[in-house]
């Protein structure tokens, strides 16, 4: 058992460490150029990266209570480093210091946002639970970003970008400002994903196959998101609102369908919700981009 726990420690520090790295250098690799085929690849590893730190953080036998705690400290770091440049000039003279400030502020809001989905995945007791409040959560999502994220926005333009993870491009040279990156990623979306990944490990639930269709899934939808929005600027306002949670949604249920033990009712009216769900997004999406 303590071996056991040691390796879970061992491996979570091992996937920060990885993951920062990456975080920190993916822009300052210029030489590889900078193209179609960098911004596919940037998407696969920094999905296949920062998902193994969530699976990781997800792993640890920590009570709710000392989650949270994490979480806060986490977030104080996070508004620390973030904030940093504004406060320390020295920190804006060099992009490549910048980017180490900013891959670090963003590697703490991972962390933190994967302690809380951690400490709320113990309102889950069993695994049919679970797959309700998936399908629910990912209309939640998109009710959230489609219609609450458009107004922070329009008060705030900065916000979102503020506390949001970044996602580097492998050979975009940081600017005086920073990185260029290829998108960004809400906390929610890692709440959410160490939320799942929580339940993963405590119902012994396919971890290893849920990590590997994750993201596959998930670098898929990001990509989507870019060329849609970079070929059919048009079209960009309404790629923007696709909720992430719709692809974690799919991807636990279905790689963990054997786990879930619905009654014939059950699965009627999981498929009815499933199918409202479904409804109501591609309604509002539609609605939206009109």
């Amino acid at each position: 058992m303590e071996q056991a726990l040691h390796d879970r420690y061992r491996l979570f520090w091992l996937a920060v460490g990885v993951y920062l790295l990456y975080r920190v250098g993916a822009p300052l690799v210029t030489f590889l150029g900078d193209g179609f085929l960098q911004v596919a690849l940037s998407t696969l590893v920094f999905m296949a990266l920062a998902t193994w730190v969530v699976l990781r953080a997800a792993a640890l036998l920590l009570r709710p209570i000392v989650a949270l705690a994490w979480m806060a400290v986490l977030l104080v770091l996070f508004g620390a480093a973030r904030l940093s440049p504004a406060f320390v000039p020295a920190l804006r003279q060099s992009p490549v210091v910048l980017e180490v400030v900013l891959g670090i502020s963003d590697t703490l809001m991972v962390l933190a946002a994967s302690m809380l989905g951690l400490a709320v995945s113990h309102i889950i007791r069993e695994p049919n639970i679970l797959a309700p409040a998936a399908l629910f959560a990912a209309l939640a999502d998109f009710a959230v970003v489609s219609l609450w994220i458009p107004r922070v926005m329009e008060v705030a333009p900065q916000a979102l970008s503020t506390v949001a993870v970044h996602v580097p491009q492998v050979g975009a040279k940081p600017t005086p400002t920073g990185l260029r990156p290829i998108g960004i990623i809400g906390p929610a979306d890692f709440v959410f994903l160490a939320f799942y990944f929580a339940c993963v490990w405590r119902f012994g639930m396919a971890a290893r196959a849920t990590y590997i269709w994750m993201v596959i899934a998930l670098a898929g939808y990001m990509f989507f998101q870019n060329v849609v929005g970079s070929l059919t600027p048009r079209f960009m306002d309404a790629v923007d609102m696709l909720p992430g949670l719709v692809p974690m949604a799919v991807v636990l249920l279905i790689v963990n369908r054997k786990y879930f033990r619905f009654s014939r009712e059950e699965k009627r009216a999981m498929a009815v919700v499933a199918l409202l769900v479904v409804g109501i997004i591609a309604f509002a999406f539609w609605a939206l981009r009109g």
